[in-house]
């Protein structure tokens, strides 16, 4: 056991934190490398060096000191703060990192139980990736056997089958939240996923009940994404999709996985990344190959997006063609309490909005293409206020009145923004008031000939500004 520190400038935190693990910094210094090892890093940490954080309270650089936070959390079973370990205020910038950031990781339980093992990066700038860096994970997780995650010291109490039945309706219910009021509770999300990762991490369970945990992970993580997809942060969307495709993959659960990756595929495509998305809606069409026809005619309306974005009318209408024959044959087979809500009004939706998208992109055919979108979005658009669920019906609102508004129908287009408009005091979505700023700008030109147009455009000018994707 070291001295006990007498310096002015000693960090006498850190010291009773090790004394409170029982660790002196040399078992500090080993267990911050097998953290790095697990992530891929190739730095190290000089077993001597925790030796002058204590004595000289020197803060380490880069990564290391909240690594350091992470490691003594997880010992003491206490979620410890930046200024518990090292006496001041974490730095408020930090500095920017990609979506795969530390993900260079095995795909077996360790390499889950690295990736969940730290804080989720929500106070960090999050930087989107495109290329392989987004697209081979997708490939990855189809062709890694998959593990068989049982808690390996269960220090953390029992995991019972109760306790897994609470978790599956938070999820549900958190599922819910996103259905019906968009983004509004994603910090009660990342909260719910902190704690499922926590059991996965710390608690006794066997085989079977490690997939549901880890089942449950992959479905916050992928309600969390969507979550911040619609608010306009792509980096961090993506980061929890590739976390929730890890869990998915560990869940043993192909079917959440080709939803996670199809999801993936839309973001891709609303960045008008196609050969990102094309790629992306390939792995998901393959990952469903065996699943719930309800669950590939999901994977195929979301895969119609990406053929939209590259213009092509063949492989987008064949897709088409591809969901609605699966939808029929869907009606009896049993699905997943994740998958409840596809029915043909929330597809058509998908499909309509990706007509839109077609539309611009082969102008050739643009009034054809239009008026199918405009039958498409019409029932999501048109969704009772009352009914879920309410985001979609925003989003799709705000789409349909763009449908109108390209095929010269200004009437219609201001009757469909005014309804989504109303949706708004209900609903968290800056994704759906960026396209409500982006229908402003169209039907500016009109304005000059229609008072009716001339009205919605104050009222879409009251709208707050939305932040950039980043």
């Amino acid at each position: 056991m070291e001295a006990e520190p007498t310096t002015s400038r000693a960090n006498r935190r850190l010291a009773g934190l090790l004394r409170e693990a029982q660790w002196g910094p040399e078992a500090l210094a080993r267990r911050i490398n097998s953290a790095l090892v697990a992530r891929g890093s190739t730095r190290r940490v000089h077993a001597k060096t925790p030796y002058r954080w204590v004595s000289d309270g020197a803060v380490p650089h880069g990564d290391i000191p909240e690594l350091v936070v992470e490691v003594l959390s997880a010992k003491l079973r206490s979620d410890l703060m930046f200024e518990d370990v090292w006496g001041v205020i974490a730095p408020r910038s930090h500095p920017a990192m990609p979506a795969n950031h530390a993900m260079e990781l095995p795909w077996d339980s360790n390499g889950l139980l690295s990736l969940v093992g730290g804080p989720v990066p929500t106070r960090r700038t999050v930087i989107g990736v495109t290329g392989a860096a987004l697209t081979a994970p997708a490939w990855a997780a189809l062709h890694q056997p998959t593990p068989d995650l049982i808690a390996a010291t269960g220090d953390g109490g029992p995991v019972t089958p109760p306790l897994l039945d609470m978790i599956d309706t938070v999820v549900a219910h958190a599922q819910k939240l996103d259905d019906q009021q968009g983004g509004a509770a994603r910090g009660f999300v990342s909260d719910q996923f902190t704690a499922v990762a926590r059991l996965l991490r710390r608690a006794s369970y066997n085989a079977e009940a490690g997939r549901r945990l880890a089942a449950a992970l992959a479905q916050l993580a992928q309600t969390a994404g969507f979550m911040a997809f619609d608010a306009n942060e792509d980096g961090l969307a993506q980061r929890w999709y590739l976390t929730a495709l890890r869990a998915a993959h560990a869940a043993r659960d192909p079917g959440l996985a080709a939803s996670i990756l199809a999801l993936m595929s839309n973001q891709a495509a609303d960045q008008g990344h196609a050969l990102d998305a094309l790629q992306l809606a390939s792995a998901a069409q393959e990952s469903a190959a065996k699943t719930p026809p309800a669950v590939r005619s999901l994977v195929a309306a979301r895969s119609t997006l990406a053929h939209a974005v590259a213009g092509d009318l063949t492989s987008f209408f064949h897709t088409r063609e591809n969901t609605l024959a699966l939808l029929d044959t869907a009606a009896d087979a049993p699905l997943p309490p994740w998958a409840s809500y596809i029915d043909r009004v929330e597809l058509d939706a998908i499909t309509g909005r990706g007509l839109v998208v077609l539309a611009e992109q082969v102008p050739i055919q643009r009034p054809a293409l239009l008026r199918q979108a405009q039958r498409l979005l019409d029932a999501r658009a048109h969704t009772s206020p009352t009914d879920s669920p309410q985001r979609s019906a925003l989003r799709h609102g705000a789409w349909l009145s763009l449908a109108h508004n390209a095929a010269g129908d200004l009437d219609l287009a201001v009757s469909t923004a005014r309804l989504a408009l109303g949706r708004l005091p209900a609903v968290s979505s800056t994704r759906s008031v960026a396209l409500l700023h982006r229908l402003h700008d169209e039907l500016a030109p009109a304005a000059t000939r229609s008072p009716a147009v001339r009205d919605i455009l104050r009222e879409l000018r009251e709208l707050p500004q939305t932040p950039h994707a980043h």
